[in-house]
C-alpha cells in the first residue's frame, strides 16, 4: 500500500499520511510522494482544495531518524527541499487536519498551511534542541512572525509537547475540535463556492508579503543544520532518542 494514499471528492482531494509503523514519519519516499501529489493538484483543473492528514491519529512524527543513519541522509537533501518548496509554492487552498502527533517536520509544515483544523488532544512538539539541531522549513521566521519572539524562543528552547486546544489558542489553528476532519472537509466544500481564481491571486498577494523572509530563514536553517548535523550535541540527541523508543 501507498505510503500517501489519495482520495478525491467534491473537487477535495485528500491526502493522508500512510506509515503506521513509524507514526507516518517522513522518508525519502514520502517526501517524494508529497511533493508529487501537490505539484499535480496544483495543475489538476478538477482539484480545488487539498487536505493533508495522517492515518492512525497520527499527523506526523517528522523526519525519519531511523533512515538517516550512516550516509543515507544525504539522500534526503533534493526530496526535503523540493517537497517543501511545493508547499510553499502551492497557490489553491491547503487545509491541515491534525487528529494525534505532530512533530518535527510533521508540526513545522503545519505553519506553510492556509487554514489547520486540529483535536483539542493531539500533541505537537518542535524538539530540536532535544536533537541539536535547528528548526526547519521556514518555522522560525513563521513562529516568530506569528507568535512574536518570546514565545516563539520559548517553543523552540524548551521543545516541549503542547496540546492541539494550546496551538488553537496560539492563533495557529482556525478550528479546534474532535470533529475536525469533518469540519476540514466542510470548509473545503464552502470554498469551492468561491472564485478559485480570485483565492490562487489573493493567496500570491498574501505570500508575497513575506517570500523573501522564508527564503531567508530556510537559508539559514540550512547552514545551521550542517553545522549541527553529525556535532556532539546531535549525536547525544538522537542516542537519547533511540533510547526512549528501545
Amino acid at each position: 500500500m501507498s505510503k500517501l494514499l489519495s482520495n478525491v471528492s467534491d473537487n477535495v482531494q485528500v491526502l493522508t499520511f500512510n506509515r503506521p509503523e513509524t507514526k507516518n514519519a517522513f522518508d525519502v519516499e514520502l517526501f517524494e510522494l508529497l511533493r508529487d501529489s501537490l505539484n499535480s493538484a496544483k495543475d489538476n483543473s478538477d482539484i480545488f482544495s487539498v487536505i493533508v492528514t495522517g492515518s492512525n491519529d497520527t499527523f506526523s512524527s517528522g523526519v525519519d531518524l531511523t533512515s538517516m543513519l550512516g550516509n543515507a541522509g544525504n539522500d534526503y537533501e533534493e526530496p526535503f527541499e523540493t517537497c517543501i518548496d511545493a508547499l510553499v509554492e502551492f497557490n489553491k487552498p491547503l487545509i491541515a487536519s491534525v487528529n494525534g502527533v505532530a512533530v518535527g517536520g510533521g508540526a513545522t509544515i503545519l505553519l506553510h498551511f492556509d487554514s489547520v483544523f486540529i483535536s483539542p488532544s493531539a500533541k505537537i512538539k518542535y524538539p530540536f534542541s532535544d536533537l541539536g539541531l535547528v528548526p526547519e522549513v521556514g518555522s522560525s521566521y513563521l513562529l516568530f512572525h506569528l507568535l512574536g519572539y518570546q514565545k516563539a524562543s520559548q517553543l523552540l528552547f524548551e521543545a516541549n509537547w503542547i496540546s492541539g486546544k494550546e496551538f488553537f489558542e496560539l492563533g495557529l489553528a482556525q478550528y479546534v475540535g474532535d470533529d475536525c476532519f469533518n469540519q476540514a472537509f466542510e470548509y473545503a466544500k464552502r470554498l469551492s463556492n468561491q472564485s478559485l481564481a480570485s483565492i490562487i491571486e489573493t493567496k500570491s498577494i498574501l505570500k508575497s508579503f513575506y517570500k523573501e523572509d522564508i527564503k531567508k530563514a530556510r537559508k539559514l536553517e540550512a547552514d545551521g543544520m550542517k553545522k549541527l548535523f553529525g556535532s556532539e550535541d546531535n549525536l547525544k540527541g538522537v542516542e537519547k532518542f533511540f533510547s526512549k523508543k528501545k
